[in-house]
């Protein structure tokens, strides 16, 4: 019998609707589809419900799984609201979608029509509907941009939470939101500004010594368990502070970085940043907002090459297991000490270890993998050659098919029977039952042949290109001269490493080495 699944997923426009009362538009669209379902006798295995929204596939893991699932020829069909919410990406997106669709010769189906990739007309229709609904985003995405520029000048508060001191509120009789002070929140915010502006107890903080002051007193931020540089350095530049409302001066912008987009948010304070008085209360004078600007920019500059370049092999890839925070290289101050791999996060008691000691960890933890895949394959290694076994493989999924489709067959001729009241429907139900148990039966057994396939194609890529690559490595890793080109080859193996050490100090007996490094790799794809 023919399978099918349902996509869901929410659109902007969707998001307003409910916003004016008219209900939970996932559930109501489910109700749709599984309504047209069951009057046309699609029978319904999967429901892939998307539950964040994204304007690419790369941001929408539903999707991803659906068109992997596609591509297997696991469905006859799937069943939207519209077509326009399979893809509404750019053009790449909308290629992947319609070329998944029409290689698995799988149908879409709407409650309006059905699509069939395969044939020519209904082909030039879906991606006819794919430009329009890509054109139809764009222009609400310009007029959304447009409108939020307008409000910003007019002074509302559009970003989607309020910064600390403040609570977001809807402005009475009219649209838009504006900020509403916190009084406890508040005075926390005037005393940063003092502190870091005239100091305490005749001693000027800067901004770690009033992150420790804010956290030995137990004053918690939003959403953290405690104040960092980072935190009170975005609140003394915030103009919000001062009354003012500023948009736009971290536009994302995107690149391409080994052909995959990326996006980044740098500070931009051009002519399209917008800066205006805000509808809501100051917590800070102007004239001491910017007196606090002008000691930040008094400061020093950081020395050349701060946070620029590669510095350690392990940058990016070691991660606190405690706090979830990057592990970094801490160079020595002293000549007669090592550097050390720590977690800077001020109120983490994850212990630090020598840095030579974890990279050698790591590079024996790889050489483990080898030993490890090279004995598993040596132990699992079959008298048959891997050509003829994969003809097997293939050979066994062929028969699994057709078994599948002589028991579909059996099924649609029983019906066929019972429309024809040659059988009785105590004859239908006696033997359907036995007929849908096998087919069940061999959809399992084909799905895990699949599985199996893939597992085996896995572990072939594994043994052809993963394990070689780790070999190399280890080859050339000393004969490395930069930190970048460490790092580079190590990132192209490894995923992440979770380190964890809980006792310190050689003094008390315990070992520099004393450790866990627990390495994940990162496997190659066909």
């Amino acid at each position: 019998m023919p399978t099918y699944a349902i996509y869901l997923r929410k659109s902007r426009k969707d998001a307003e609707a409910e916003a004016h009362g008219e209900g939970e538009t996932l559930a109501r669209h489910k109700r749709i589809l599984l309504d047209y379902a069951e009057r046309n006798n699609l029978q319904i295995t999967k429901i892939y419900q998307e539950i964040v929204s994204g304007e690419s596939i790369a941001s929408r893991p539903q999707m991803q799984q659906l068109l992997a699932d596609t591509e297997q020829g696991l469905y006859d069909g799937v069943l939207v609201i519209e077509v326009e919410r399979l893809a509404r990406g750019d053009t790449i997106d909308q290629g992947i979608v319609a070329q998944t669709f029409k290689l698995s010769d799988t149908k879409i189906i709407t409650p309006t029509k059905t699509y069939d990739p395969n044939n020519e007309f209904d082909e030039e229709y879906f991606e006819f509907g794919l430009f329009m609904s890509r054109r139809e985003y764009k222009t609400i995405n310009r007029r959304l941009q447009r409108g939020r520029a307008a409000a910003a000048k007019e002074g509302k508060y559009i970003a989607s939470t309020a910064p600390y001191g403040y609570e977001k509120i809807k402005i009475p009789n009219d649209k838009g939101y504006t900020l509403q002070i916190i009084p406890e929140q508040a005075e926390v915010i005037k005393n940063i500004f003092d502190w870091y502006i005239n100091g305490l107890d005749g001693k000027r903080l800067g901004l770690g010594g009033i992150a420790k002051k804010l956290n030995d007193i137990g004053v918690k931020p939003f959403r953290h368990e405690y104040w960092g540089k980072e935190a009170l350095r975005d609140i003394i530049t915030n103009p919000v502070y001062a009354g003012k409302i500023r948009w736009g001066y971290r536009k994302v912008k995107k690149i391409t970085v080994d052909g995959k987009i990326s996006g980044s948010r740098p500070i931009s304070l051009d002519e399209n940043c917008i800066l205006s008085d805000g509808l809501h209360k100051a917590i800070i004078p102007q004239d001491i907002f910017d007196k606090a600007q002008e000691i930040l920019k008094s400061l020093p500059p950081p020395p050349v090459g701060y946070k620029k370049g590669i510095k350690s092999p392990l940058a990016g890839l070691i991660v606190c297991s405690k706090c979830g925070h990057k592990m970094t290289l801490r160079n020595p101050t002293t000549p007669d000490k090592p550097p050390y791999l720590v977690c800077h996060c001020r109120y983490c008691d994850n212990v630090s270890s020598p840095f030579t000691l974890v990279e050698k960890k790591v590079l024996s933890i790889l050489k483990d993998w080898v030993d490890e895949y090279k004995i598993k394959w040596k132990n699992n290694e079959q008298n048959l050659s891997a050509r003829s076994g994969g003809e097997i493989l293939e050979k066994t999924i062929e028969q699994t098919k057709k078994k599948i489709d002589t028991l579909e067959k059996q099924l649609d001729n029983m019906y066929d029977l019972l429309e024809q009241k040659i059988y009785t429907p105590e004859q239908f139900s006696a033997r359907s039952v036995s007929v849908t148990k096998r087919l069940e039966d061999a959809k399992k057994e084909y799905k895990a042949i699949l599985e199996n396939r893939q597992m085996l194609a896995n572990e072939n890529l594994q043994r052809e290109k993963f394990i070689p690559r780790i070999e190399h490595l280890l080859k050339v890793y000393d004969t490395l001269d930069s930190a970048a080109a460490k790092n580079e080859m190590l990132k192209a193996i490894i995923a992440k490493g979770v380190y964890t050490k809980e006792k310190s100090g050689a003094f008390k007996g315990v070992s520099a080495d004393n450790f866990t490094l627990l390495l994940f790799p990162k496997l190659p794809k066909e």
